[in-house]
């Protein structure tokens, strides 16, 4: 299983979203009825590094670009705060914008598979 690279932790915070399940029907009384529509929420994470040093944003390009080629592959992820290993997929790459000489930042978003 290909696993995510060797590089600095991001930069605090790292947010997280998880996805609504269910789904809701309004009736014209003031009534809900509501079900699930699928069985697992899965969790969207928000990862930025605002001073990624060249040489490791080099890794991170490849490894976005060539390796798991944006979200063709997933991966093993360990979260830096809960230290929990989850396969996710990148589903969104932004911010890339070198800030000041050799040093870059990025901003990717993680959802579990």
């Amino acid at each position: 299983m290909i696993t995510f690279p060797d590089i600095k932790p991001p930069s605090y915070p790292i947010g997280m979203t998880v996805e609504d399940n269910s789904i809701r029907s309004n009736f014209e009384d003031g009534s809900m009825q509501s079900r699930v529509k699928f069985t697992r929420s899965r969790a969207k994470y928000t990862l930025k590094w605002n001073s990624l040093p060249q040489a490791e944003y080099d890794v991170l390009y490849k490894f976005i670009t060539e390796t798991v080629k944006y979200s063709a592959q997933s991966f093993m992820w360990t979260n830096p705060a809960t230290k929990k290993t989850l396969e996710v997929r990148i589903t969104n790459v932004s911010g890339a914008e070198l800030k000041t000489l050799a040093f870059w930042t990025i901003t990717l978003e993680l959802t579990e598979v």
